[in-house]
């Protein structure tokens, strides 16, 4: 008789300490979606909880698999709690009922490529292959609009590099702005858009003592003028001792104060990068909610879709992949150190409709370009 109480005990401990793991679960779930609506400038901690949405998503889903199996009504746990972020969901697993049915009107193609240092970082070393691999590759896709991040170029007067691309694109009409100024006539660094219409007005963005993050370029189509953001938002910026650190996270023989050192390193820098990019968006959103002109935002954000930087710009717009991607998750980065994340986007307003979606899986940066085609609603 003692051994059958025991027995029960332990499995009633056992099945109170997996509810109590079930809570807590379900608890970081809700915290992750919390993430989009908190500013990390206000409390960044909630921040780390929206990246990790993804193993959030997936463990919570064990937990109704397992409540399933087991027939037992704690399955509303994380069933609820996963219904409750259904918004998050269709971000990463676009749900739709019926496709977009494209307008009367022509459509517009543009492409957005964070190239990675696309004409090498030194000037006997400008990676020639590469850059013809990419014009190549732009050029046979025949886009309207190109936004680049991350356009580098070394040891040629720069306006001549600018022309060069732009004619091997075949695309007229550019303006790009420098991360930060240069004297030097033979450098850039930039984020670059390139139009086969008329640019009429533009502009840029930077945070005080800061690098450029974004730009605005107006085009004039077809009788219509749209006002076009091409932005690449603070980066983690971590190097290889960062990559390093990771790598080794699973070695049994990694040494622990080490451990701690490399963490605390990567946990500020996930920090600082997540409290910039809200900065910035903050004046994107202020920017944007004057413009004359419907908008269209391009770019690499450096954050995932459970992001305070994604939610703030999202919001009242479309997000291309959503409406009109034909994969799950659907991660940009291309740079396989890090988990897969869907990091490059296209939002805009009602004023379009996005026909089709597609990232094109080639390896010529640690980025996949993204393209979409649009119609204007009249």
């Amino acid at each position: 008789m003692r051994k059958v109480n025991k027995t029960g005990k332990k499995r009633q401990w056992a099945k109170a300490l997996f509810l109590l793991l079930n809570y807590f679960a379900a608890a970081s779930l809700l915290c992750s979606y919390t993430a989009a609506y908190v500013s990390p400038v206000t409390f960044w901690p909630f921040a780390f909880f929206g990246i990790a949405y993804p193993v959030l998503l997936i463990i919570n889903l064990l937990f109704v698999f397992i409540w399933l199996i087991l027939w037992n009504r704690f399955i509303f746990i994380s069933l609820l709690t996963i219904i409750v972020g259904i918004g998050n969901l269709r971000t990463i697993m676009p749900l739709r009922f019926g496709s977009q049915k494209p307008a009367n009107t022509a459509a517009f193609r543009v492409a957005t490529y964070n190239v990675h240092s696309l004409y090498g970082n030194q000037a006997d070393n400008v990676q020639p292959e590469t850059r013809s691999q990419v014009t190549d590759f732009l050029a046979g896709e025949n886009p309207d609009l190109v936004c680049v991040q991350e356009f580098y170029a070394i040891g040629e007067e720069y306006l001549k590099t600018l022309h060069k691309f732009s004619r091997s694109i075949r695309l007229e009409y550019f303006f790009f702005k420098n991360y930060r100024d240069f004297w030097q006539k033979t450098k850039i660094n930039a984020i670059a858009t390139f139009s086969r219409y008329p640019i009429v007005d533009q502009g840029f963005f930077r945070l005080q003592d800061k690098s450029t993050f974004g730009i605005f370029t107006d085009i004039a189509i077809r009788g219509d003028t749209i006002r076009v953001y091409n932005l690449h938002l603070e980066s983690i910026r971590l190097g290889n001792d960062d990559y390093s650190f990771y790598s080794n996270l699973t070695d049994p023989g990694a040494d622990e104060k080490n451990f701690t050192k490399g963490s605390r390193k990567m946990l500020w820098k996930l920090k600082k990068a997540f409290t910039l990019r809200a900065m910035q968006v903050e004046m994107l959103t202020a920017h944007m909610k004057y413009s004359p002109y419907p908008v269209l935002i391009c770019g690499d954000f450096n954050d995932t879709p459970s992001s305070f930087a994604y939610h703030t710009l999202s919001r009242n717009r479309n997000d291309a992949f959503v409406r009109s991607g034909n994969e799950w998750i659907g991660s940009t980065y291309a740079g396989g150190r890090f988990p897969a994340f869907r990091i490059d986007y296209m939002l805009y307003d009602d004023f379009f409709t996005a026909t089709s979606y597609q990232k094109k899986e080639v390896n010529m940066s640690d980025h996949y370009p993204v393209i979409s085609t649009f119609t204007f609603k009249h």
